[in-house]
């Protein structure tokens, strides 16, 4: 598979789904969870709880993998996307602006959502619970079982592109 072609079925991928299952781990104990997503370039943008346990954790230990996938009856039709890379909470006015803009424009009930819990208006204080993260992607590797069982091609990602060629793993 080309560069492109792979570029555009993670793309393609990435944008008709809505959640992914993020993961972490703190002190050899992995929790994961469900999230919403936005896209931009190969980053993914969220909304979550300060409070919540993945974003305690994210803040001792950013490390991160994730994964999108259908649900699927047969193994033959399963695709999906594995990806690792590290979380960050956005602190810059800048960020938050161009992040929320982007998560708002695929999902405009969030808007009125997030107004109610004062994130737009307490923008980045530490007082609001809610905060906006960034996914940033290291690797995604694209599962086919239509290819066979477990063919996967693998990307390199960094500052949201790809570099490199996609490797068959």
């Amino acid at each position: 598979m080309t560069r492109d072609e792979l570029e555009k079925i993670v793309i393609a991928f990435m944008d008709s789904s809505t959640t992914m299952i993020l993961a972490c781990s703190l002190d050899d104990e992995p929790w994961s969870v469900p999230v919403y997503y936005a896209r931009r370039a190969f980053d993914l943008i969220f909304f979550s709880s300060r409070e919540s346990l993945h974003s305690q954790i994210f803040s001792k230990n950013p490390t991160a993998a994730a994964s999108i996938c259908g649900d699927y009856k047969r193994w033959q039709d399963i695709k999906g996307l594995q990806m690792n890379g590290t979380v960050q909470i956005l602190t810059k006015l800048s960020a938050v602006t161009r992040a929320a803009s982007t998560y708002f424009k695929r999902y405009p009930f969030a808007r009125d959502l997030f107004s109610n819990s004062g994130f737009l208006s307490t923008g980045l204080s530490k007082k609001t619970k809610v905060a906006l993260y960034f996914f940033c992607i290291k690797s995604i590797r694209y599962l086919d079982n239509s290819y066979g069982f477990g063919v996967r091609w693998k990307i390199d990602i960094q500052d949201g592109r790809v570099i490199g060629s996609p490797i068959l793993s």
